[in-house]
């Protein structure tokens, strides 16, 4: 396994982390005896970082009880700001009060003293970012957090986001489908010595050719439009081109597309949300060496030769407008909260992008 130091701090981050997404049981069932195994084949691997939070189901109390014996082991990475509204949907609430809460809920849950990455898992725009990061640095200097980091922060909110010592890495989605953090945000995490953690490397196990069963009503990639129709069927071709290319050099698709994503200037690790140990020792395989110079090339002709209708929006309801520190803020149907654009009202219906967040008007 290699490793590189995570934004200005002390913290040696693996190239590959495991994510824990899949322990909600989102992805199908997950049992205790699993979240044993994963984080044993983890240590087998050599792999530092896991990332979790407190709305994947019970997957912080999963890895709070097999951290039991290994905690030291491993940097922990968890969330903070969000909260259950009265409809039992999950929303962003990052005023100081929700953070507080939220982080003594992970320790107990991750039977932990100190969580060593605490990072907002969106941005709250109905709260100013000097006051949640005034309260998060309160966490750093009472000892119960080492460093601060975001997650789903695009280049505006970064930009706005307070410049300090402790912020070291914002969590974004990466992937070979999915490019728009090359677009301005990688530079700016450069000038602010910030490092990126990519999550949905496989985009959700798709581009290692992986399809959930439809029949299998626990398993909510069903509902990701990049699964559906001319979406996924172009999607395969692609994956079938990375199986061919790894055929000839020794790679499965899967770690073809990991290498590829751990490679990219300015990630510093690549999060793997797997449910077997297999998989993830598979994964870590993909960063023991550096990708040869002609597999890159090939993977660069498949890329520009095999055009995929990529998914980028969903239809959204907005159910009210508030006003925010900066102005309008919509709450979508969806449960979550972010900028109003022009012209967009009350019982509206928008174009939401499901990387980025942001909304169009419904043309």
């Amino acid at each position: 396994m290699k490793y590189q130091t995570l934004g200005n701090s002390d913290l040696r981050v693996s190239l590959i982390g495991l994510g824990t997404l899949p322990w909600s049981g989102g992805y199908g069932l997950f049992r205790d005896r699993d979240a044993d195994a994963l984080v044993g084949a983890a240590l087998d691997a050599g792999i530092s970082l896991i990332d979790t939070a407190p709305n994947y189901g019970g997957a912080e109390e999963l890895l709070g009880r097999a951290l039991r014996h290994t905690r030291r082991r491993f940097i922990l990475a968890t969330k903070c700001g969000t909260v259950r509204d009265p409809k039992g949907r999950i929303t962003n609430d990052a005023r100081p009060q929700t953070l507080a809460r939220n982080l003594e809920g992970s320790l107990r849950r991750l039977r932990t003293d100190c969580i060593d990455l605490l990072q907002l898992h969106l941005p709250d725009p109905l709260t100013r970012f000097e006051e949640t990061w005034a309260a998060l640095q309160g966490f750093v200097r009472a000892g119960k957090v080492r460093y601060i980091g975001l997650s789903n922060f695009w280049e505006a909110d970064l930009a706005a986001w307070p410049e300090d010592t402790h912020t070291i890495s914002v969590q974004l989605p990466y992937n070979l489908l999915h490019r728009d953090i090359e677009s301005g945000l990688l530079a700016l995490c450069r000038e602010r010595k910030i490092d990126v953690i990519a999550y949905q490397p496989l985009l959700s196990g798709l581009l290692a050719g992986v399809r959930p069963d439809p029949e299998d009503e626990t398993d909510h990639r069903s509902g990701h439009p990049q699964f559906h129709g001319a979406h996924l069927e172009s999607a395969l071709r692609l994956t079938e081109r990375l199986q061919q290319v790894g055929r000839s050099s020794g790679w499965t698709a899967a770690q073809l597309a990991l290498a590829w994503v751990a490679s990219r200037p300015g990630i510093a690790c690549t999060l793997v949300g797997a449910r077997r140990p297999e998989r993830l020792q598979e994964a870590a395989q993909a960063v023991t060496q550096d990708l040869p110079e002609e597999t890159c090339q090939a993977l660069e002709d498949v890329l520009a030769n095999t055009p995929v209708k990529v998914a980028r929006s969903v239809r959204m309801p907005v159910e009210e407008i508030r006003q925010g520190p900066s102005g309008p803020v919509a709450v979508l149907a969806l449960g979550v909260t972010v900028p109003a654009t022009e012209g967009v009202q009350a019982g509206s219906e928008v174009l939401m992008d499901i990387i980025t967040g942001k909304l169009q008007a419904d043309p």
